[in-house]
C-alpha cells in the first residue's frame, strides 16, 4: 500500500504541474485557484477539508472540453486562511472577488460544487445571480444543518495508524462501497486533510440555497449518492421536496449506492450527467 500511495501522489503531483496556478487577493489571504483548458469557463468549489483534488476525476474528463477552474477555497489546500474572526459571507465575497479576477466582472459561467461548496455557491448566488450559466451540485451542502457521522481522530497519529484511521474516515463519511476506497481516494484524503486548516464548526451561514437556486435563474443538476452519510433517507427526501417546492426545474439525480463523495466514486455516472448538463447544451 506503501508504494501504491506513492504513485498515487506522483500522479496528482504531476497533474497538479500540469495546470495553471492564479493566486487572488490581498497578501496573507491569498486563494489559490488551478486551471486547465480553454473555452467557456466551468468553476469547481470543493467540500470541506477538501481541495482541488476532490474534482480530479472530473478534471481528468473535461479538462480539453472548457476552461476549468478549481478553488482551493480558503483555508483549505494551498490558499491562505480567511480574516479571522471567520465571517462567511465576507469570506464568500473574497471567493467571489478573485473568481472576478480571474474571468472578469461581468462573465457568465458554469458552476460546480460540492457539500461545503454548496454554502460558497448559496453565498454567490445572492451576491451575483445571474452570472451562473449552468450549476451542477453534488451531495450539497447550503440546505440546513446536515447529519454528522463518527470520524477517527487522526492527529498524532503516524505510519499505519495514520493510514488506517484516514480509510476508516473515508468508509464512514465519504465513500459508501469499500471496494472503491482505492490508493488514490485514500492519498487525496490523506493529502487534503494535512492541508487543511479552516474549522467549521458551529460557523453560521447565512445564505440558504434553496432560495438562491429558486432566484438565480439557472439551468440547475442536483446529484446526490442514495447512500450519503450526511444525508440519511429520510431527509434526503426531505430535502428533494423542499428543492422541488422552491425549484420545480431544478433535475435532480440520484445514484444507487453511492456516497456522499459520489464525484469520485461514482464518476463515470457523475461525468455522464455532467456531460448532459454542462456540454451536451
Amino acid at each position: 500500500m506503501t508504494e501504491q500511495l506513492a504513485a498515487a501522489e506522483a500522479g496528482l503531483g504531476a497533474f497538479q504541474a500540469g495546470a495553471e496556478r492564479i493566486r487572488t487577493g490581498p497578501a496573507g489571504r491569498q486563494i489559490v485557484w488551478h486551471c486547465w483548458g480553454e473555452g467557456q469557463p466551468v468553476v469547481f468549489f470543493h467540500g470541506a477539508s477538501g481541495s482541488w483534488r476532490h474534482w480530479i476525476r472530473q478534471v481528468e474528463a473535461f479538462r480539453g472540453r472548457a476552461r476549468l477552474i478549481v478553488a482551493d477555497l480558503p483555508g483549505f489546500g494551498l490558499s491562505d486562511m480567511p480574516a479571522m474572526p471567520l465571517d462567511f459571507p465576507a469570506m464568500a465575497a473574497e471567493v467571489a472577488a478573485g473568481l472576478d479576477q480571474i474571468i472578469g466582472s461581468e462573465a457568465v459561467y458554469d458552476l460546480v460544487a460540492f457539500s461545503y461548496g454548496g454554502s460558497i455557491t448559496a453565498e454567490i448566488l445572492q451576491r451575483d445571480p445571474g452570472r451562473q450559466r449552468r450549476i451542477a451540485l453534488c451531495a450539497p451542502a447550503g440546505f440546513g444543518r446536515p447529519l454528522m457521522p463518527q470520524m477517527r481522530k487522526v492527529r498524532g497519529l503516524e505510519g499505519e495508524a495514520l493510514r488506517q484511521a484516514h480509510h476508516d474516515n473515508l468508509g464512514s463519511i465519504m465513500i459508501a462501497d469499500p471496494a472503491r476506497i482505492d490508493p488514490m481516494a485514500l492519498c487525496i484524503q490523506m493529502l487534503n486533510s494535512g492541508e487543511s486548516r479552516l474549522r467549521l464548526n458551529g460557523v453560521a451561514r447565512t445564505a440558504d440555497l434553496a432560495e438562491g437556486l429558486a432566484a438565480c435563474g439557472s439551468d440547475v443538476t442536483l446529484i446526490w449518492g442514495t447512500r450519503d452519510a450526511f444525508m440519511p433517507e429520510d431527509r434526503l427526501a426531505e430535502r428533494m421536496a423542499r428543492v422541488a417546492d422552491r425549484c420545480p426545474d431544478v433535475r435532480v439525480s440520484l445514484i444507487e449506492g453511492a456516497g456522499h463523495w459520489v464525484a469520485y466514486e461514482a464518476a463515470g455516472q457523475v461525468n455522464a450527467l455532467l456531460e448532459k448538463s454542462l456540454f451536451d447544451c
